[in-house]
């Protein structure tokens, strides 16, 4: 495919306009959906640009055996826990309990990569919250291609304090709880439909290794949600806790 600089540009623009309060679009302008997969992607990139340099990625996966979806982030939507953020700044403010990880070192930017590399590579472990976000009035609706195009729903990420060790046994089965106000709405074990983050890690370098921009030192990746995602709303206090780690929180201001 021939990449078309200016419908992308232009669908970036709509999308990063359509992000401040207010200007939800109503349903996506079918002359301008992403082509493809490679078009989609392109947008992302062009709406990440305008936000500032590339300091972490997103990444899942809807399988434990499927290829991952991944999401590109800039430190204007990372947070350290504590955070309070204001109602306006986000439409959807759904948010998710995710373990993330902060690299110490670079990663080869060719060859293969193994998940002892990964995991040495890593300096520090936290439990975050995702908050997704939407240009779309209704974000349900949209279709998978302009949620890609769309920061790949990405709104903030909020890192709780960095843990230099691994938690504990298995990954894809950690146990798990996201409060609101002190409530528990969720607490299981596992829940990333993704199964272990180490899968999810692996395949992200092995992805980003051939695309000029590997993972560097200092970038954080978040691994995928292990809970359904909650609509927290103004005023209230999120909290998320994994074995083995520092909690996340985030208030939503009003």
């Amino acid at each position: 495919m021939t990449a078309d600089t200016d419908k992308i540009d232009r669908v970036a623009r709509l999308l990063s306009e359509a992000r401040q309060p207010g200007e939800a679009l109503a349903y996506p302008p079918a002359d301008l959906a992403p082509a493809d997969a490679a078009e989609a992607w392109a947008i992302h990139q062009a709406s990440v640009a305008g936000l500032g340099p590339v300091i972490g990625w997103k990444v899942g996966a809807a399988t434990p055996e499927a290829d991952i979806i991944l999401g590109e982030i800039t430190a204007s939507t990372l947070f350290r826990s504590p955070a309070t953020l204001p109602a306006s700044v986000l439409r959807l403010w759904a948010v998710e309990a995710e373990i993330a990880v902060t690299f110490d070192r670079d990663l080869a930017e060719e060859g293969p990569v193994d998940a002892e590399e990964i995991l040495a590579a890593i300096g520090s472990w936290h439990a975050a919250i995702e908050v997704l976000d939407t240009a779309f009035a209704d974000w349900k609706a949209a279709p998978a291609l302009w949620k890609v195009a769309d920061r790949q729903s990405h709104g903030a990420l909020i890192l709780g304090a960095g843990s230099p060790q691994r938690p504990i046994g298995p990954l894809d089965k950690l146990p798990v709880r996201l409060l609101v106000d002190g409530a528990v709405a969720f607490a299981h074990e596992g829940g990333n439909t993704g199964g272990d983050p180490t899968r999810l890690l692996v395949a992200l370098a092995e992805k980003l290794s051939t695309s000029g921009r590997p993972i560097r030192a200092g970038d954080v990746v978040t691994t995928g949600s292990t809970t359904p995602f909650l609509q927290a709303k103004a005023g209230q206090r999120v909290r998320v806790e994994f074995d083995g780690l520092d909690p996340a929180e985030l208030v939503v201001g009003g």
